[in-house]
């Protein structure tokens, strides 16, 4: 039901790189209708100083559109309607590159959908590039199908050289699939963006949801911000350097 013949939508412009400091965030936007921000900057609606590169689950847009909160983006739905799209998307400003959507071979229970990732290539000024995923794993599942779905999507990246971000909504809802997860991202080296105050940050059963993991680069700086007005995940940011 509702599965994507779309993949990915794809709507780039830019051919300037990252630059060596750079900020990611990542947020579950809960499928709320952005349409009247669409054409205006992220930070017109957070109080962020510029977000280089946004990592967003459960975004919905207009088919045929071409720029979100006024950026070109990348999207990898999961549901698809006559009207709108349901996915990943990820948006910025600087060069990007849709490289593989891994749709879910399961589906959730009782919603009967996929869930969806997507994993993007951006060039870095050192020559470098970052390869990123943006996930929303799969939920209202048992603990091995959790697995068994995050291994599928490792194996995507598991050879990758360079530096890579792992960000977005994991459904970490119990000490099971959060220790899943984590030997899963030391299978890939990544190491875990804390925050000076994490309780701004999504749980359930006491258990985070949201994060953003990361190897090949420099964690600088992050930070969660309380937003419980617009969705019912909030969103999580961190600042990378390339030295």
């Amino acid at each position: 039901m509702f599965k994507p013949k779309i993949s990915p939508t794809s709507y780039t412009e830019s051919n300037t790189v990252l630059p060596d400091c750079f900020t990611l965030l990542t947020w579950n936007l809960q499928k709320v209708d952005f349409s009247h921000y669409i054409h205006r900057p992220i930070e017109s609606l957070l109080s962020i100083k510029n977000a280089h590169l946004l990592s967003f689950q459960e975004a919905a847009i207009q088919h045929q559109q071409n720029r979100f909160f006024n950026l070109p983006f990348l999207m990898a739905p999961n549901i698809q309607t006559k009207k709108q799209l349901y996915g990943v998307l990820t948006a910025s400003q600087f060069k990007q590159s849709a490289h593989q959507q891994c749709l879910t071979k399961n589906k959730e229970l009782g919603w009967m959908t996929h869930k969806t990732a997507l994993i993007t290539h951006h060039p870095l000024s050192n020559g470098q590039t970052l390869t990123h995923v943006n996930i929303h794993a799969i939920n209202f599942v048992p603990n091995q199908i959790f697995k068994t779905e995050l291994r599928l999507l490792w194996n995507n990246i598991l050879h990758t050289e360079g530096p890579l971000i792992v960000s977005g909504d994991f459904n970490t809802w119990n000490k099971a699939r959060l220790a899943i997860l984590l030997i899963a991202t030391k299978r890939l080296n990544l190491s875990m963006v804390s925050y000076p105050d994490n309780s701004a940050i999504k749980t359930l059963n006491r258990q985070p949801l949201d994060y953003i993991f990361y190897r090949g680069i420099h964690l600088q700086d992050s930070l969660a911000l309380s937003i419980p007005e617009i969705s019912d995940h909030n969103s999580i940011i961190a600042s990378f350097s390339l030295t």
